[in-house]
């Protein structure tokens, strides 16, 4: 969900024009069209079928639920947002292949069982693709580590996807765990680098519109050190080492997204919804961390229980805020957040605080319930608020 080169907010500048040789997609050719509604169904579909397999109501669809779960989570919800954003050039046969190589990899796990080298090859064939179509543009054209990053970030969701399938080959001790933290660590620095970009550009035009000025956000030196925080982590869960040591750089890296939003001055601009929704997701994401450094340092949770507060809501609410805008943009509409909009990033608020309470208090009927379905109808709310954005409907008047 980082800018991609040639978008943007890659710059820092919302109202720059495409770079030279990075003509825009025709609308009929764009991928987010096919990408966003797809992730939105499969997000609000996915979740409720593990909840009813982790009570016993349904027969499991595979051995450890948990982990199809993180995997399609990630694999299958996060990178499906990641490839509707940063797929901006292609054929209309080229976005298709990228697409239908994501279905194949979710109809692969929820379909009869593959061959081994079968469902690897499936798995690993779209995160290869969007290497190919985002990634690799990203490292070809970066000029500084800032824009490389998000090259190098999309190509290690490859090693964590093969690091996945070589412990369910039983290669690997621990591998299948050590895959999904991985996964998981990448999506939340992907998250975080996106602040950098894109929450600072917007923040910085909501407080001009309003009369007032912002020195600095872009915030090098915090970004930075948040990055590096980030990496730290996913290298020792990647190795399973050095717990503590795994929960203090989490730690610092909630602690640097609360500077950030502080020097930000977000409560400035708390009536600028479009500003406010991706604050709320950064904080999100920060609260996320914290709670993951804390359950892992006293031992109060798995890795795995404790991210769900940084990807409930980092990645659900600032994926939908992202989603949102993205299309806006895209089909030229007024940038806002409509009530559609509004309602499903609340609900995805509330699915949050219940999950996490369901980590922290123990995973009740009513609390992994009413978080399922406090997500899913998020989703539900977004998926409308999309078609209609993409039938051409009239929308409510975005708030501002």
């Amino acid at each position: 969900m980082a800018p991609a080169p040639g978008h943007p907010a890659a710059s820092g500048d919302e109202k720059a024009p495409p770079a030279p040789g990075r003509r825009p997609l025709r609308r009929g050719f764009q991928a987010f069209p096919l990408f966003f509604p797809a992730a939105a169904v499969y997000a609000a579909v996915a979740v409720p079928i593990w909840v009813l397999e982790f009570l016993g109501w349904l027969p499991a669809w595979q051995p450890t639920p948990a982990g199809w779960h993180a995997h399609e989570m990630v694999f299958g919800y996060a990178l499906a947002v990641v490839g509707g954003y940063l797929i901006t050039k292609g054929s209309r046969g080229v976005i298709l292949t990228a697409f239908g190589l994501w279905l194949a990899g979710r109809l692969a796990h929820f379909g009869p069982g593959l061959p081994a080298p079968v469902a690897i090859f499936v798995d690993l064939a779209y995160p290869a693709v969007l290497f190919g179509l985002a990634g690799l543009p990203f490292l070809r054209a970066a000029k500084s580590w800032r824009n490389a990053l998000f090259g190098v970030i999309v190509a290690a969701f490859l090693l964590a996807q093969g690091l996945y399938h070589l412990g369910g080959a039983g290669l690997l001790a621990e591998g299948e765990e050590r895959g999904l933290l991985l996964a998981i660590d990448l999506v939340i620095l992907l998250l975080f680098a996106m602040g950098g970009r894109l929450i600072a550009a917007t923040t910085s035009g909501a407080l001009q519109r309003k009369g007032g000025h912002l020195t600095g956000a872009a915030q090098p030196s915090l970004e930075r050190a948040g990055v590096l925080c980030l990496i730290a982590v996913a290298l020792l869960d990647g190795i399973q080492w050095g717990l503590p040591v795994t929960a203090a750089f989490s730690a610092l890296a909630g602690t640097v997204i609360v500077i950030r939003l502080v020097r930000w001055q977000a409560w400035k601009v708390i009536g600028v919804a479009e500003a406010s929704v991706l604050h709320l997701g950064y904080a999100w994401l920060a609260a996320g961390l914290l709670v993951q450094a804390a359950g892992r340092a006293f031992d109060l949770m798995t890795p795995l229980t404790a991210a769900h507060g940084a990807m409930v809501g980092g990645l659900g609410v600032l994926s939908l805020a992202v989603m949102g805008r993205t299309a806006q943009q895209r089909l030229r509409r007024p940038l806002g957040v409509p009530p559609l909009l509004a309602t499903a990033i609340g609900l995805m608020s509330l699915a949050v605080v219940l999950r996490v309470l369901a980590s922290l208090a123990g995973p009740t009927v009513a609390l992994l319930a009413g978080a399922a379905a406090a997500w899913s109808l998020a989703f539900v709310c977004f998926g409308v608020f999309l078609l209609r954005l993409l039938a051409d409907r009239p929308e409510t008047p975005p708030a501002v």
